[in-house]
């Protein structure tokens, strides 16, 4: 035990271990809209890979026609997970999880599968099936051999609880409830050309999205999801050694703990202080976000900032192994930073209203945290030093590959750590306890000019599920 690991020579060894994959089937539909619920009871007295569990579907926008309907990521699709075991609620599931995932994704705390997560809003040829979009058509995919989408991201127990491999013998019934989100995830456009769309609102006044027509169409889109199912995988141990592990944990112990990630979400317009609450065991993180008070209404997509708009023009028609006809043009679009497109621009890429974070007018604005009378940061901190602190908060070593621009026009995201770095790796609970006074915390800014956005206040706590004998089971917040 001297020696590193690195200047030993082991192996470990385990057998009559058995691997498979099992289809859940759905226990209330096949078929989901906005606002609906899906419900899914997962495998018991079996261990399964809580990180596995994949709910696949197809998805259309065409349930209103002709109005340029366009699907966002399909995680995107689910407003709130909620994760129930013998009938106690584990994790009731934050309002706007959505928000929460688009928020960790532009950090680059995760990530949408390109195979089957849908990660780019589709413009006019579709990169799921090659399928072409003209004018005011609907995106859509109805297949009955393939499922196209699969919804993998369930913030808090499925995707946070450790051990990941998770023995539901010793447990209740684990049941999963999905609830589906509002049509205004959707954006709708009323053609499908390069950088036509209107004007966007606050500096600078590039082209927003595509939209060929004067007015967007006025259907409000419809989303559908078809053909659900959902897999998980399960990992079966033909030694006894296991169960015995877990018995003398218990009895030495009284109960095991499983820790996991819950969130609350708090929504309002904010006018200089927004105030929030939670009581828990260990607040680990704040997460802040903003978005144009519009954000509801269904519009074209919007360019993200330094990505490609209209402008970059070449004679001929687009058309495979044919000769350009004469007197044409195709816009193939100009990158807004410089004309090569420093930073991987020279290429297009959209985002919903739903889902862009904008500080908007208020790009000069400072901003600080009141918790119960402290302050953080202790100083009123402008956006470049907020960023410096998000980055320094964030539960991983990267972060998006994002420009100072992008960050205030679309990327508007603030992240304050309560806990000791790299807790997560270590199943350490070392964040704020709040339990004896409930925690009152406020989000203070200053703003150098007038405008109300509005705010998303994430707070992230551990929560854990503590086990004991006779599948009893106690929830600590």
């Amino acid at each position: 035990m001297s020696f590193s690991p690195n200047l030993t020579y082991f192996v470990e060894r385990m057998q009559g271990v058995s691997v498979n994959t099992f289809r859940l089937e759905s226990q209330n539909r096949t078929n989901a809209t906005a606002g609906q619920i899906i419900t899914f009871d997962l495998p018991s007295n079996a261990i399964i890979n809580l990180r596995s569990l994949k709910v696949w579907c197809n998805a259309n926008a065409d349930q209103v026609a002709a109005c340029g309907a366009r699907l966002p990521p399909i995680n995107s699709l689910v407003e709130r997970c909620e994760v129930s075991v013998g009938g106690v609620v584990l994790a009731q599931g934050a309002n706007y999880v959505n928000v929460l995932g688009e928020v960790h994704k532009a950090l680059g705390y995760d990530d949408c599968d390109p195979v089957y997560g849908h990660p780019e809003y589709v413009r006019s040829t579709s990169y799921v099936d090659g399928s072409t979009f003209a004018t005011t058509a609907n995106e859509s995919y109805v297949s009955t051999d393939l499922n196209y989408f699969a919804i993998d991201k369930f913030h808090g127990f499925i995707n946070t609880a450790e051990p990941k491999l998770l023995d539901t013998s010793i447990v209740p019934d684990l049941r999963v409830r999905l609830y589906m989100a509002s049509n205004s995830v959707l954006t709708k456009s009323g053609g499908t050309s390069i950088g036509n769309g209107p004007a966007r609102v606050g500096p600078p006044a590039f082209e927003s999205g595509f939209c060929e027509a004067a007015t967007l169409p006025a259907p409000t889109a419809a989303y559908q999801l078809t053909d659900i199912h959902a897999t998980i995988e399960c990992i079966g141990l033909a030694s006894m050694s296991y169960d015995a592990m877990l018995s003398a944990q218990m009895s030495q112990a009284g109960f095991l703990e499983i820790p996991y990630k819950d969130y609350n979400s708090f929504q309002e317009i904010h006018n200089g202080s927004t105030r929030f609450s939670v009581a828990t065991q260990s607040l680990d993180r704040v997460w802040v976000s903003w978005r144009d008070t519009t954000f509801e209404t269904q519009a074209n997509p919007i360019t993200v900032n330094g990505y490609k708009t209209q402008g970059a023009f070449i004679p001929g028609t687009y058309a495979t192994n044919a000769a350009p006809a004469t007197g044409t043009n195709i816009d193939l679009g100009l990158p807004q930073y410089d004309v090569g497109g420093v930073l991987n621009t020279n290429n297009e890429k959209y985002k919903s209203k739903y889902f862009n974070f904008t500080s908007g007018a208020n790009s000069g604005m400072t901003m600080q945290l009141q918790l119960n009378g402290a302050y953080l940061p202790q100083f009123p901190a402008n956006l470049g030093e907020l960023y410096g602190i998000t980055k320094n908060s964030l539960p991983f070593k990267g972060l998006k590959n994002v420009s100072f621009d992008q960050y205030l026009n679309n990327y508007c995201i603030q992240c304050f750590r309560l806990n000791m770095p790299d807790s997560e790796y270590s199943r350490t609970i070392s964040g704020l306890d709040t339990r004896a006074v409930n925690l009152a915390g406020v989000v203070k800014t200053t703003r150098a000019t007038a405008g109300d956005p509005i705010i998303n206040v994430f707070t992230e706590q551990t929560s854990c599920l503590r086990v004991g004998a006779g599948r009893s089971i106690e929830v600590i917040s």
